[in-house]
């Protein structure tokens, strides 16, 4: 489904296809579904867990903060890298592992540090080419927020399973829509055979969910989260 287009877009074979070249705006839209995929993810997932129907609203807003300071991370890293800025990339080198390995408070300043950072580096030359918006850093700021709202709140408040579900479905709706405007996108990396090839995988992926039906996507949610690094299709 999604995943096949995300996969598609990061194999190694396309690694010079489409990042820094124009249109330029693929990469921070990619970027975000990418984003957006993660978290409809990772929500799924605490859906299919919460047997008798509930699940913990905190632990919601940990993978979503955890998944936002991830995606900030890995942006900021690839902009600070082309700015050869090798004492900030440093503060922002870190791995998804690393990120969720964090206790409570040392993951909400480690994510408020990446937003400080981020926020700084907006205005840099090539911030917005490499993925680095105000969206993504907005993002990032509600999760921290409503992060720290849940480490106040009780336990024993929940989220039932059918609204998370319910949550999903919407989401899903809007990933698609967000896959539909990379479409429009994807078409224009046609300057090079590379690009047509990108351009036709891209294609064949697209035909996998658009057999399936809307109504089947928004039921079917891949069970992993894929991650930034360049992966091999074959």
């Amino acid at each position: 489904m999604v995943d096949a287009c995300i996969t598609v877009a990061l194999n190694k074979d396309f690694a010079t296809v489409w990042p820094d070249q124009i249109p330029t705006a693929f990469g921070s839209h990619f970027a975000e579904l990418q984003n957006h995929y993660n978290a409809i993810v990772a929500k799924a997932a605490l859906a299919e867990s919460a047997g008798g129907g509930a699940a913990d609203t905190k632990a919601v807003a940990e993978i979503v903060l955890e998944t936002n300071a991830y995606v900030l991370a890995r942006t900021l890293a690839f902009h600070f890298k082309q700015a050869n800025d090798l004492t900030r990339r440093a503060q922002v080198d870190v791995s998804r592992s690393e990120i969720v390995q964090l206790r409570e408070n040392d993951l909400v300043s480690k994510a408020t540090t990446l937003r400080d950072l981020g926020l700084a580096a907006l205005a840099e030359n090539g911030a917005a080419d490499h993925g680095l918006t105000p969206a993504r850093i907005d993002a990032l700021t509600a999760a921290i927020v409503t992060f720290k709202a849940t480490l106040a709140t009780p336990r024993g408040q929940i989220v039932n399973r059918s609204t998370l579900l319910k949550e999903v479905e919407t989401d899903t709706a809007s990933l698609l829509e967000q896959l539909r405007d990379l479409d429009d996108l994807v078409v224009q990396f046609d300057g090079s055979p590379a690009g047509l090839r990108f351009s036709e995988a891209w294609k064949h992926a697209r035909a996998i969910i658009d057999r399936t039906g809307e109504a089947a996507a928004k039921k079917s949610v891949p069970p992993a989260p894929l991650t930034t690094a360049p992966v091999t299709v074959g």
